[in-house]
C-alpha cells in the first residue's frame, strides 16, 4: 500500500465513530507503526545519500555562511529550547537582525520551526543535516565560537 493511502486511511479510520471503533483504532495503530516504519525507512536513505555526498554538500553550506559569523552565531545558538527573544538575548543582537538570520536559516533548510510556546513565541530545531555532517562544529571551529 502507497505511504500516502495509508496515512489517508489511519486518519479516517482515527476520525470514524461507531461500534466499531476498537476494531478500527486496532488497525489505525498498525498503520500508524506501518508509517513510522516508512519514515526511518526515508531517513535512513537520506542520511546514507547526505553522507554520501558530503564534501559537496557541507561545501555549498559553507557558502551560505561565507564570512558571516552573526549568521553562525544564531545557527548555534537555536536549539529545541530557546525562543527568538532568547537568542536576542544570548547574543545580545536586535530582534530583527536575529529574525532575518532565522529566515535564512529556516529558506536554506538548515533550521525548523519546532513548536510555538503558550504564549506565541516561535522555538527552532536545528534539521538533522547538523548532526549528520556535523554543521555546528564545523562553524565552531571556522568562527572561533565556544559553546553556547
Amino acid at each position: 500500500m502507497k505511504l500516502t493511502n495509508l496515512v489517508a486511511n489511519s486518519i479516517k479510520r482515527y476520525f470514524r465513530l461507531g461500534s466499531d471503533e476498537m476494531v478500527e483504532s486496532d488497525e489505525a495503530t498498525r498503520d500508524i507503526r506501518e508509517i513510522k516504519w516508512h519514515l526511518e525507512a526515508i531517513d535512513c536513505s537520506m542520511e546514507l545519500l547526505t553522507k554520501a555526498n558530503k564534501d559537496n554538500i557541507l561545501a555549498e553550506i559553507m557558502s551560505f555562511f561565507g564570512k558571516s559569523k552573526r549568521k553562525a552565531e544564531v545557527f548555534l545558538a537555536v536549539n529545541e529550547k530557546r525562543t527568538v527573544d532568547d537568542i536576542t538575548e544570548l547574543l545580545q543582537m536586535k530582534e530583527s537582525n536575529v529574525s532575518r538570520e532565522l529566515t535564512s536559516l529556516k529558506n536554506e533548510g538548515l533550521i525548523e520551526l519546532w513548536k510555538l510556546t503558550s504564549e506565541g513565541h516561535r522555538i527552532y530545531r536545528k534539521r538533522k543535516v547538523d548532526r549528520i555532517l556535523g554543521i555546528s562544529r564545523i562553524l565552531k571551529q571556522e568562527f572561533g565560537i565556544n559553546d553556547m
